[in-house]
């Protein structure tokens, strides 16, 4: 049968929502595919800057986030 096809195309943005870890701010996310395709291992890892801090989100293979880190846990 094989896997399921991609989220999201490869000239497509997908746009997500999250938490801020940090403010507690709901902080629209930007994803685009070229993180996702360049990604040798999943989750993969990607900084989010907000405002004057910032966090992380891991991504799966199809650019859904899968946790929302705070830096205090990455670093």
């Amino acid at each position: 049968m094989g896997y399921p096809q991609s989220a999201f195309r490869e000239e497509l943005e997908v746009q997500r929502i999250a938490k801020c870890p940090v403010c507690s701010e709901k902080v629209p996310l930007d994803i685009d595919y070229s993180v996702v395709k360049k990604a040798k291992r999943f989750p993969v890892t990607v900084r989010v800057e907000h405002e004057d801090h910032y966090f992380y989100v891991n991504l799966d293979s199809f650019g859904s986030v899968t946790d929302i880190l705070h830096p205090e846990l990455v670093e």
